[in-house]
Order: structure tokens, then sequence, then C-alpha cells
């Protein structure tokens, strides 16, 4: 059901949702972003006059409604209002690019035949039931067989540390450095944890306040969130920090990258909504518009056509009705879905009674509980799901994660921890001889941090994130791809960690376009800092020093990545596969060493 706005809240909608903030969410280079819709053009050249006033919404919605009293509109916020939807329209319409030696002019009578495109077509959900190691193709593949040798081998030397070492020092499993560590606190950190996670339903009740008409999301419900996300991520940072809690280093570690997840879940699901929000207040005014002029009721200014205005609304109705159908279908229905495809004629009250529109009635609790609980960043109405939880694979997911957990503590306490205690302790000694020693210290760090490096993917991305979407049954695995064949550093980092990287390509790169006008490029360096701060911020709770070693790292791979995109290291992609995986090999221990030392 629509909700009753004030007309300044609709002006500012429009304005809003309609200044080419998200052209960049086009994402198949084969149609142009900026490609201009000419028939719209032409039918209202002489109309669309651009205003350069510093304040367009500041008509208040009394003089509004005292115009339409009089049977005529103030011309100023009108003309700006159509202006901004006439100017939105060639961004909403997918079209082919044309060539310079093939442009030739639009035939009007074509438009028909365009696709309009998604301002949130940028991030798709599949039914992808499984991951690349579960997958029956790998499993039935001539590789398969090198998958369980690297588990067999592990096993055995894990095996063979532990006679060894127990003989050596007689010190039993949970009496060593790593597991008094592990467990100390961990009952407060588990209710810490739920704290957490409960304060995450604050994002549900702003968006409930906002479908009961109590707080405007476009003026002060956005605030409010962003407000709420920098409290949120502070205080529980200040909770675990030795200067209240004092928690163990691991502990602090889990703490904030969960507190991390849970703030993207926020911001995901109370950004998707308000834009929304936004489409459902455009779609409610340019109707009552349309309805006006239609039924006479309102006088437009001379230099304005009326056929011509009219069309132009009628474009607006029908993206907004395009939009919240393909968002209520968008794991089934691709983003260029043909236009005839949608009901663009049917009321929207009708649309949403038969559930093809499922905005708002997805402000609900138990919505918000199930979004939280599936294994993904990016909020959307319709996730995929399966039919059925699968116990015994459930099982197998568990008993991995216990596996692979005992694992990591073996390699971190008989291979890791005795190098940190070396590396500690040379930590204070002159420059001159720690450039001496540190050699050797990183080079033994290499070994067992890669080994560390493939179980913690395993853990999370294959055992950890498979459980909980079969618990959930949320049915899309795209978990990870394929990394270790990356033939470069862009590659790697848009299938190492998928949920993460579908989360920085609607929330930071496409955002930062949308809302700062900011080239692909420019957009891509925020992305790459923004990623690196975060990744110093765990540094700094783990080591407790800030030296941005990690930050710089992660921002050499730009240049990496410029290289790789040239034609040189494209005809090469096995050389660039092996320089990825080699940088792999070394930034873990380099990372660790540096911190410690330096």
């Amino acid at each position: 059901m629509i909700r009753n706005f004030n007309a300044d809240g609709k002006l500012s909608t429009i304005i809003d949702r309609n200044s080419e903030r998200r052209k960049s969410l086009s994402l198949d280079d084969e149609y142009h972003d900026k490609e201009p819709l000419h028939s719209l053009e032409y039918q209202y050249e002489s109309a669309t006059k651009l205003h350069e006033a510093d304040d367009p919404v500041s008509t208040s919605s009394e003089s509004i409604l005292q115009s339409f009293e009089n049977g005529e509109l103030n011309s100023e916020p009108l003309m700006t209002k159509l202006d901004q939807i006439h100017n939105a329209a060639h961004i909403r319409l997918r079209r082919r690019k044309i060539k310079d030696h093939d442009r030739i002019e639009i035939n009007p009578s074509k438009v028909e035949k365009d696709k309009f495109r998604s301002g949130f077509g940028d991030v798709k959900f599949y039914s992808v039931s499984s991951t690349i190691f579960d997958s029956a193709s790998f499993k039935n593949s001539e590789f398969y067989g090198i998958y369980l040798l690297f588990w067999i081998g592990t096993g055995f030397l894990m095996m063979n540390n532990i006679v060894q070492s127990y003989s050596e020092t007689s010190e039993g499993f949970f009496e060593t450095a790593i597991m008094r560590t592990l467990t100390k606190d961990i009952v407060k950190i588990g209710f810490t944890d739920l704290a957490m996670y409960l304060g995450t339903y604050f994002a549900f009740f702003l968006q409930y306040a906002c479908s009961r008409g109590w707080v405007a999301w476009n003026s002060s419900g956005w605030i409010i969130q962003c407000v709420f996300n920098f409290i949120h991520c502070a205080f529980w940072l200040y909770f675990a920090s030795d200067s209240c809690m004092s928690y163990p280093w691991i502990g602090k570690v889990f703490l904030v990258l969960h507190n991390l997840v849970l703030i993207m879940k926020m911001h995901s699901y109370a950004f998707y909504n308000g834009y929304l929000w936004k489409i459902l207040e455009e779609l409610e005014f340019s109707e009552n518009y349309l309805q006006k002029l239609t039924d006479g009721l309102v006088k437009l200014p001379e230099k304005y056509d009326l056929e011509r205005t009219k069309e132009i609304l009628d474009g607006s109705v029908r993206f907004c009705k395009f939009e919240l159908e393909y968002q209520s279908s968008a794991t089934t229905m691709s983003s260029e879905s043909p236009i005839e495809s949608f009901d663009l004629e049917d009321d929207i009250h009708d649309l949403q009674q038969k559930n093809i529109v499922k905005f708002p009635q997805n402000i609900n609790l138990f919505n918000f509980f199930e979004y939280s609980m599936f294994p993904t960043l990016v909020y959307t109405l319709n996730f995929p799901r399966t039919r059925r939880i699968r116990w015994l694979y459930v099982l197998e997911k568990t008993c991995g994660v216990f596996g692979i957990i005992f694992l990591m503590i073996l390699v971190a306490q008989n291979w890791i921890y005795p190098i940190l205690q070396r590396a500690i302790a040379i930590s204070d000694l002159p420059t001159e001889e720690k450039r001496i020693r540190v050699v050797s210290i990183f080079l033994d760090m290499l070994p067992p941090f890669l080994l560390i490096y493939i179980l913690n993917f395993f853990l999370i991305w294959d055992t950890i994130l498979n459980a909980i979407a079969e618990l959930s049954r949320f049915a899309d695995r795209d978990f990870y791809g394929p990394w270790w064949s990356s033939a470069d550093w862009a590659e790697y980092s848009r299938i190492w960690n998928r949920p993460v990287h579908k989360f920085l390509l609607r929330h930071v790169y496409h955002s930062s376009i949308s809302s700062f006008n900011l080239s692909r490029y420019k957009a891509m360096l925020c992305t790459f800092v923004f990623s690196s701060l975060v990744h110093e911020l765990v540094m700094y709770v783990i080591f407790k020093r800030f030296r941005c070693y990690i930050t710089l790292l992660q921002m050499s791979q730009i240049p990496h990545i410029a290289l790789s995109s040239t034609n040189f290291m494209k005809e090469r992609r096995r050389f660039g596969n092996f320089n990825s995986l080699f940088g792999l090999v070394l930034a873990p221990g380099l990372v660790c060493t540096l911190y410690l030392v330096f």
C-alpha cells in the first residue's frame, strides 16, 4: 500500500531518484551508459531547460496544494521535477551501444523495444546448490584425487606433529598456550556476540518506522542509520578492547570481524529498502500528477506541452512499476528482461495484493530474521531457497568445522607460536641487527602461514558458510570462485570472497559513482582504500600498532592490476597466475613479520 506523503516529500523524491545517480549499475559493457533517449528528448526539447537554483525543492506543501486549488501549478518546482524525470529516462533504458560509423537518429516509434534497466541490477542470486569442492563435476573429475591427497597428507603431518610435541613436552592439547588463549572468556565473548547481533535489529525497526510514516527515509532515516552504524562499530570495538573487557586477541579479532559483517548486513538492508522507498514515493507522485493532468484539475505553464508532459510522467510510472516488480523477482528474471514481460499497466495495489510486488510487505520481523541468518551481505526481496535441509550434509560440514579448527590450532601452536616468540624477542633490538635476523624469521613464517591461509579458506568459505546456508535453506552457494587460477589481483579480489565482493560492488563501488559522480577508476580507488582501511583496523586489533603496512601492500595491487590489463600480460595468463600465487605465498608471512618486528 502506498503511503500518504506530503508534497515536499514527493517532490524531493523525484530530485533524489532522478539525478543520474545509478547510471553505473549497468555492468554489461555492450551497453552504453550515456546514449541519449532521442524520442523523449525531441518531444520535450523546448521545455526542459535545467534551472540552476540553489534550492529547487524549497516550495512548501501548502503552496503546492494551494496551486492545485487555483487550477495552476507553481512552474518552478514542477518544471524542475519534470526535468529530472526526463533526464533520468535515458539511464533507465538499456540500449545497445551504437558505433560511430553506424550512428543514426533513433526512431521514436521503436522506444518500446528498449528494455528498462534496474537501479539495483548489479548483484544476482542464483540457485547454485554447491560450491566448487562439493560439486559433482569436481568429485568426478581427475583432479579430485589431488584434493584427497592434500587432506590425507595434512592429516598424517598433523598426527606426526602431535606425537612429537607430546613426547618432547608432555603437554596436553588443552594445556597449550593457543588453547588457553582460545578458551579464555569464551562465554563472555559469546554473550557479547549475541548482544551485537541483537543490536542489528535497529535497522529493521527503522524501516518499520518508515513504513508507518513515523520517519522519512529520504530526509532523516538514512542519517539515523549511518549514525547508528558508526556507534555500533565504535562501541563494540571499545567494549572488547583492553580499556574495557580486555578480551584475548583471538576473541577481539572474532568480534571485530563479526561486527563488520553485521554492519554490512545492516547497511545493505537499510539502503536497499531506502532505494525502494524512493521508487515508491516517485510512483505515487507521478501517478497523482498524471491523474490530475488527465482530469484537467491542474493547468501547466504555457511553455509545457500537455501530451509531452503526460508521456514523461507515464514513463516514470512505468519505470517505477518495473523496478518494484523486477526487484521482487530478481533471482528468476534477467536485468535485461523486456518491458513487455512486466505488468506495467496494473495498479500498484493489485500488484502488491498478488504478491507480484513484495515491497513494502517484506518489512517484517521474520523477513529480517531470515536475512540475518543467510550467509550473504547483500539484501534483496527474493532470495533463492532450497526445498529441504540435508542433515547428513550439515553433519559433514559441522565435522569439517571442528576438524579444521583442530588442525589450525596444531599449526599455530607447534609452528607459528615459536616463530612469533622469536620475532617479538628481536623487536627491541637495533635496526641493523633486526635486518639481519628478520630474513630468517620471515622465511620460517612462509610455510605455516600459507597452510593457515588455506585451512582458513576451507574453514570459512567451504564449511561454515555451507553449513549455515544448508540450515537456512539458502540456495546460492556462490561463496568463492577458483581464486587459485587467478591471472591478476583484480580477478583474485573478485572471486576469493564473493559475499564481501558483492557488498563492495554495490554499496561502495557503485554507490561512490552514483552518489559522488566519480569515474570508474576513482570508484575503484575508493573501494581499495575502504578495503585497506578495514584490513588496517583488524591489524591494529591484533598487533596494537598502527603501521599501514597492509594498506600499502593492498594499494600496491593497483599498478599490478594496471599492468595485468595490458595485452602483453593478457597473452601470458600462466605467468600472471604464477605472479598472483607467488604474491599470495609471500603476503601473510610478510605482513605478520613487519607488524611484529618493526
